[in-house]
C-alpha cells in the first residue's frame, strides 16, 4: 500500500515542465564529445603556439607579408580559439590581421594598372600628392576606376581568406558584411581597448537590453527578466564609474554585511547588486519620484528588480516561488521598472555632466 501511494504521489509530483530530448538523444551526446575534443586538441596544441608567439612577438606585421610566416599566424589564432582561450571576436580580429597585411601588399602590385590610371587622372585635374576627391566625387572615369578598384580588391580579399583556410569569415563577409565588419572591430577593441571601462559596459548593457526583448518575444520570460535584472546592474555600475570618489566613499560606511572587501573597496564592478543599489541610492542618483496618485522609492524598484533576477538561482527560486514561472507580467513589471530607473539615472548623469 505504501508503495503505491509513493508511486501516486510520484506520479502526480512529476516535472510539469517538459525536457526536449532533442538536447539528449545520441547525436546530441556525439556532438557534445565532438565539441569537447576539439578543445582539448586546441589545449595540447597551445605549448606550440606559445613558442612561435615567444619567437615572433618583435618582428611586428611585416612578417606577415610573407604567405607562410602569415599563415602560421591565422593558424595560431585558430588554436587560441579552438582552446577557448580567445573569444570569436577576438579571433576574427587576430586571424583577419596577418590576411589583410598579406593582402594588402599583394594587392598593391595587382592593382597597379589601375593605380596608375588613377594617378593620371588625379594629376590631370592638377591634384597633389596629398589631395583627393571626396568619396562618390570627382570626373566620372575617375569614380569609374574606384568602383573597379573596390570591386576587385574585395573579391581578391574572399580569396585569399579561402586560401588561409577562413571559410567561415569568407562566407561571413559575403552573407553579411555589418556582421563581419562589427565582429572585427569587437575584436579590435576588446584587445586594445580593454580598460575603456564605461564604454564597454554601455556596450553591455545595450545588448542586454536587446537579448531581453529577443527572449521575451518568445516567452522565454525567466531569461527576460535576467537579462533587465543584469542591465539595471551595469547602469548602476556606469553611475559608480562616473563619481567614483563618491562611490567609493560611500561603499566604506556601508554596514559590513554588503560592504565591499577591502581588496574590492575601489572597484565597482566587483561589488554585488546589492551594494551598488544602496551606494547609488546613498549618493542620491536614486532618488524618489511621484505621480499624481503615487509616490515612488527608486531604490526599492532596483531592489524589486534584483529579487526578480535572483530567481535564476534555483535555490531561491525554490524557497521562493517554488512550482511557479516567471510569466510575461514578471517580465513587463521588470522592463517598466528598467524604463524608470534608466530615466533616472539618465538624469543623475545629465546634471552631473552640467556642473561639470
Amino acid at each position: 500500500m505504501n508503495n503505491s501511494n509513493s508511486d501516486i504521489r510520484k506520479y502526480l509530483l512529476r516535472p510539469l515542465a517538459r525536457r526536449f530530448h532533442g538536447n539528449f538523444n545520441k547525436k546530441a551526446l556525439i556532438n557534445a564529445l565532438n565539441e569537447l575534443e576539439e578543445r582539448a586538441l586546441g589545449e595540447h596544441l597551445l605549448g606550440e603556439v606559445r613558442s612561435y608567439f615567444n619567437a615572433n612577438k618583435k618582428k611586428g606585421i611585416q612578417q606577415w607579408t610573407d604567405l607562410e610566416e602569415a599563415k602560421k599566424a591565422v593558424a595560431t589564432a585558430k588554436v587560441l580559439y579552438a582552446s577557448r582561450r580567445i573569444s570569436r571576436q577576438e579571433y576574427t580580429f587576430y586571424a583577419l590581421l596577418p590576411v589583410e597585411t598579406y593582402h594588402d601588399e599583394a594587392i598593391y602590385h595587382e592593382l597597379a594598372p589601375i593605380n596608375r590610371k588613377i594617378d593620371e587622372i588625379r594629376k590631370k585635374h592638377g591634384l597633389k600628392e596629398d589631395e583627393d576627391w571626396a568619396i562618390g566625387q570627382g570626373p566620372k572615369d575617375y569614380i569609374k576606376l574606384n568602383k573597379e578598384w573596390k570591386k576587385i580588391y574585395d573579391l581578391k580579399f574572399i580569396e585569399r581568406l579561402r586560401v588561409f583556410g577562413l571559410d567561415d569569415l569568407a562566407d561571413l563577409k559575403l552573407a553579411d558584411s555589418d556582421r563581419f565588419d562589427q565582429l572585427r572591430e569587437r575584436g579590435r577593441r576588446a584587445v586594445h581597448h580593454r580598460n575603456e571601462l564605461g564604454p564597454a559596459i554601455r556596450d553591455i548593457v545595450i545588448r542586454y537590453e536587446d537579448d531581453a526583448r529577443r527572449a521575451a518575444s518568445v516567452a522565454a520570460y525567466s531569461a527576460a527578466v535576467t537579462l533587465l535584472g543584469a542591465a539595471i546592474e551595469g547602469l548602476l555600475i556606469l553611475r559608480c564609474l562616473k563619481s567614483l570618489t563618491k562611490a567609493n566613499r560611500i561603499a566604506g560606511r556601508l554596514p559590513k554585511r554588503i560592504r565591499p572587501s577591502t581588496l574590492n573597496l575601489k572597484d565597482p564592478i566587483a561589488w554585488h547588486f546589492e551594494t551598488l543599489i544602496e551606494v547609488c541610492y546613498i549618493a542620491g542618483w536614486l532618488p524618489q519620484f511621484e505621480t499624481d496618485t503615487i509616490q515612488f522609492n527608486s531604490a526599492g524598484l532596483a531592489h524589486l528588480i534584483r529579487q526578480l533576477r535572483n530567481n535564476v538561482h534555483p535555490g531561491r527560486h525554490l524557497r521562493e516561488r517554488p512550482w511557479s514561472e516567471i510569466e510575461e507580467r514578471d517580465f513587463k513589471d521588470a522592463e517598466a521598472i528598467y524604463t524608470i530607473l534608466f530615466n533616472t539615472l539618465k538624469k543623475t548623469l545629465e546634471k552631473k555632466i552640467k556642473k561639470t
